[in-house]
């Protein structure tokens, strides 16, 4: 997974987090609630003749061409050394002036996997003038070290999470925020790549009402069924819903023992698929012996 792309999406589904960014208040940068309307809206660009496409341009809604309050925002992503960065972000914002209309407020964001990068020469004095007055910033590795960081800004840096420190920082937005788990996946799956889908989500999130009804997990169930209608055969799908609770379960509560094995193998497809949904609340062999015990297995 490339970073501009995940960051791409980001701002597609959050778009007002752009306002975290424009303001020095980390601590509560005003992120809307579920219900709430947005400030900003994603709308794609593509520059032409380049064929660039800006990692995010966010656009105020009722205020199109930005405000002094409420500027349009373009946003870069820099994770690497580029000896040629600063001029071509020159060139990319002026060409998006030209070519999106009219852009009466302007602000440039450039996420940052660090200060040290190597991205060029800040000369001529227009160039520098343009990089100090009209850029802001952000380191994500200093954002990321912040004490009562905003959880929007959490999400924003994980990224550049340490991955002694991925995990705990993960768990510890799911817990405040358990509906951004379709945001959070792409990272954890880039960062741990020996880890599928389903076990990922066995080892993060245990929010098994949440979990029900979101794509990623409609997809594990399907995993099963999908080979299963190919055979054109009901064992096939019990078959697959069974390897897969069953690789769950051991990652969850570790090597099975052949009897509990066989009791597993005894359930049904609607079973199966209810234990692969429970699962996500247990804490270890004892509370799958107590869920097979209730289901009569």
């Amino acid at each position: 997974m490339q970073s501009d792309h995940w960051y791409h999406e980001l701002f597609k589904a959050m778009p007002d987090l752009v306002r975290c960014l424009l303001t020095d208040q980390v601590a509560d940068c005003g992120m809307p609630k579920e219900d709430e309307s947005t400030t900003y809206t994603f709308r794609p660009v593509v520059l032409k003749k380049s064929a660039h496409t800006p990692d995010a341009v966010l656009w105020p809604r009722q205020v199109p061409g930005g405000s002094a309050a409420l500027p349009v925002v373009l946003v870069e992503v820099q994770m690497h050394s580029d000896p040629g960065f600063h001029r071509r972000l020159a060139a990319e914002t002026f060409r998006l002036l030209q070519q999106q209309g009219p852009i009466e407020h302007l602000r440039v964001v450039v996420l940052l996997a660090h200060r040290r990068l190597q991205l060029g020469p800040t000369g001529p004095p227009l160039l520098q003038r343009f990089l100090e007055q009209d850029v802001t910033w952000v380191d994500l590795e200093a954002l990321s070290s912040q004490p009562s960081l905003d959880p929007a800004l959490a999400l924003l840096s994980l990224p550049v999470q340490k991955q002694s420190t991925l995990k705990p920082r993960c768990r510890q937005l799911l817990q405040q925020r358990p509906d951004w788990i379709e945001l959070i996946l792409p990272i954890l799956s880039e960062r741990f790549p020996g880890l599928t889908t389903a076990e990922i989500m066995t080892t993060f999130a245990n929010f098994r009402d949440f979990w029900r009804d979101t794509p990623a997990f409609q997809d594990i169930l399907k995993e099963g069924r999908e080979e299963g209608r190919s055979e054109g055969l009901e064992e096939g799908r019990r078959r697959q819903a069974r390897t897969l609770a069953g690789r769950l379960l051991e990652h969850r509560c570790g090597p099975l023992t052949p009897a509990t094995h066989a009791r597993i193998d005894g359930l049904g497809l609607p079973q199966l698929e209810e234990l692969a949904l429970a699962l996500l609340d247990f804490q270890g062999p004892e509370d799958l012996a107590r869920w097979l015990e209730q289901q009569g297995a």
